[in-house]
């Protein structure tokens, strides 16, 4: 048997690499999502972060190596059909693009072609294109966040902090500040499990620049 039929003879495989196991799990609920046929293929991983987008020049292909190294493991018992690796924006769209690009030339050139993941400021401001996942976290607490229905939500600075905001209602006396369940970067993972649950991957009601290049990247995942 060939070395490529051996490597698909094992089970598929499909690895989420980031900078934080919030993130890197609700990137797995995102891509299961977008792709039901890839359920219970995909795998996130603590180890090695991707820490690339602000990384000197000199420390690039260091850390672009042990993500292959990582890789290169995983091959041993499976067939590993894409990578994927995280790292928040920290800035307005279009800046992410660049941000992709310089992770996945420094991946490639370490022998592990990967999809980066870029969102545009933060993962949180994706979460603004399906407020009723959102507020399905918390139903008995959370204000719907429909604040940027139709906008481009990649253009909102500091998403995290904006999302946190939006979801205190407007009329929630002084009193109850105090005890309210703000937002936790915790959270993230329950409000993508809500979208795939509630099939909205495919129908977000605003738009952004980095989910819809996280998309395309999603579908050209094949499993052979």
């Amino acid at each position: 048997m060939s070395r490529k039929k051996q490597a698909r003879a094992r089970p598929p495989l499909v690895l989420v690499f980031g900078e934080d196991e919030n993130d890197t799990r609700s990137i797995r609920e995102l891509i299961e999502a977008l792709r039901p046929d890839l359920a219970g293929k995909v795998q996130h991983r603590r180890q090695p972060l991707v820490l690339i987008k602000n990384a000197r020049p000199e420390d690039v292909p260091e850390r672009a190596r042990k993500i292959a190294e990582a890789v290169d493991i995983e091959r041993a018992t499976s067939h590993v059909v894409c990578v994927f690796a995280h790292e928040d924006q920290d800035g307005l769209e279009p800046a992410h693009e660049a941000t992709c690009q310089k992770i996945e030339a420094a991946l490639s050139k370490a022998g592990c072609p990967a999809h980066a993941v870029v969102p545009a400021w933060e993962l949180e401001a994706w979460w603004f294109m399906w407020p009723e996942a959102v507020q399905a976290v918390r139903p008995r607490s959370w204000r719907l966040p429909d604040d940027h229905l139709g906008k481009q939500v990649g253009r909102i600075r500091d998403a995290k902090e904006e999302l946190r905001r939006s979801l205190v209602p407007k009329d929630l006396k002084p009193e109850k500040r105090k005890g309210f369940p703000h937002y936790q970067e915790s959270d993230s993972p329950a409000i993508a499990r809500q979208v795939r649950e509630k099939k909205l991957a495919r129908t977000p009601r605003a738009s952004s620049g980095s989910y819809t290049r996280f998309m395309a990247s999603v579908d050209r995942c094949t499993v052979e």
